[in-house]
């Protein structure tokens, strides 16, 4: 159990507010606030003077395998967490996510480029020239190597994080906290992302459908079909995005 667990269970059980735990101990509020949401650690004194306060040995607080149930046991009993377990620090997280979104933005760069692919061959096969049919077809096959680049460039750096996936790993203290808080101010963006996608979906068919009830032109028909398009690789595009970071927050925040 991590330290900022710890202070945040003992104020609760001792009946006190952020402001007036704070006051106890000499700190402001906003700092006993960082303290439980693990964003930074307190001093060496101020450990010392929580552990005079809430009459806990100063071990219990500094050790992350310590339970905060044992004190009603009048005896501090070791969580199990396994000796052969690898600790994951806050700069290897950090560095997940990094890549993470790196990951996310050639994801939506292959899709973008998937579904434009075949839009140089719409307009050129207007032309009613079979060579440019056939050079609508080379550009699509480029478009698709490129795509096919860029799904590689966006799964090989993350080979390197594969370790989060395994059981016999966890984190070091703060992690977890950073990761919650991380995830937490993602959900409005998660939210946003999730409903533009569907709304830009849903949409799509509505310049094909305004284009049928006023011009039959092969030009304004293949300018439609390539602005729904457009909205759907948008669309699919922005929910893959914002999935894909809250996912790996939440893979973060499931390690044990």
């Amino acid at each position: 159990m991590i330290l900022s667990e710890k202070i945040t269970e003992l104020r609760k059980r001792s009946g006190l507010s952020q402001e007036e735990f704070g006051e106890k101990i000499g700190v402001s509020r906003q700092a006993v606030s960082k303290w439980e949401m693990a964003q930074t650690v307190p001093d060496v004194t101020k450990v010392v003077a929580m552990a005079e306060f809430f009459e806990v040995p100063l071990d219990f607080l500094l050790k992350d395998e310590y339970d905060l149930s044992s004190l009603s046991e009048k005896t501090l009993q070791p969580v199990r967490t396994g000796s052969d377990q690898s600790m994951v620090t806050l700069e290897e997280v950090q560095g997940y996510f990094q890549e993470l979104k790196k990951s996310a933005t050639k994801t939506v760069l292959a899709i973008m480029l998937f579904f434009i692919s075949p839009m140089p061959g719409i307009l050129l096969t207007l032309k009613g020239d079979d060579k440019l049919g056939v050079l609508g077809i080379v550009i699509q096959v480029i478009f698709l190597m490129v795509i096919a680049i860029c799904i590689v460039l966006a799964i090989w750096p993350l080979k390197d994080y594969k370790h989060l996936r395994l059981p016999d790993v966890a984190l070091a203290y703060g992690v977890k906290g950073v990761a919650q808080e991380l995830k937490k101010n993602f959900e409005h963006a998660h939210l946003i992302g999730i409903l533009l996608g569907i709304v830009l979906m849903v949409t799509s068919i509505i310049p094909m459908m305004v284009c049928s009830l006023f011009t039959e032109s092969d030009m304004a028909i293949a300018f439609c079909n390539i602005l729904m398009l457009f909205m759907i690789a948008s669309g699919i595009s922005s929910i893959v995005y914002v999935s894909v970071i809250n996912g790996g927050y939440g893979r973060v925040i499931r390690i044990k």
